[in-house]
């Protein structure tokens, strides 16, 4: 297998490991953003029970609220970290103009696409790999919901509910 040569995809003389680095940190604060499903989600069951003494009893009649009430906007870093990319890939168009004008030369090569591999390609991948993350988090998110919600207050169609675009309000 070749080895990836990333200078093939970006603009030329452009430093990537910035870009990488800048990437590194908004993967990373969204993920630390999307933990607060976890507050909520514990907030949530411990309103399942009433204590007595030194004991959790389950309320009876009470139930979980659904998934995407929990959830809320705690992927929202993720589609901020997509949307980044598109300014980024803008970026990489703009650099073409600055300092030597490689515009020129990109539009002269006879590969007619090289100007949009070396704007694209990067930006895609990333946002792409955001999506997968963003993908990832909430099925993982989602299996917690189900193992820790206990049977007889988990209300049907979860599933169907993820894809409700407004979730109600409680």
């Amino acid at each position: 297998m070749k080895n990836f040569d990333v200078e093939k995809y970006i603009p030329a003389g452009m430093d990537y490991w910035q870009e990488f680095k800048w990437l590194a940190i908004g993967a990373g604060l969204s993920f630390f953003y999307s933990l607060g499903f976890l507050f909520r989600l514990n907030g949530a069951y411990e309103r399942l029970f009433r204590r007595i003494g030194m004991r959790k009893v389950l309320i009876e009649g009470a139930i979980m609220p659904d998934f995407p009430v929990i959830l809320d906007k705690s992927l929202l870093g993720f589609g901020i970290l997509v949307f980044g990319m598109i300014i980024l890939a803008a970026y990489h168009y703009s650099y073409h103009y600055q300092g030597s004008k490689s515009i020129y030369l990109m539009r002269r090569l006879p590969d007619r696409f090289e100007l949009w591999r070396r704007c694209l390609t990067l930006p895609l991948l990333f946002a792409a790999a955001a999506l997968l993350l963003a993908g990832l988090l909430l099925l993982l998110y989602f299996g917690l919901y189900l193992l820790v919600t206990p049977a007889a207050c988990l209300a049907p169609g979860q599933w169907q509910k993820i894809w409700q675009v407004i979730p109600p309000a409680y």
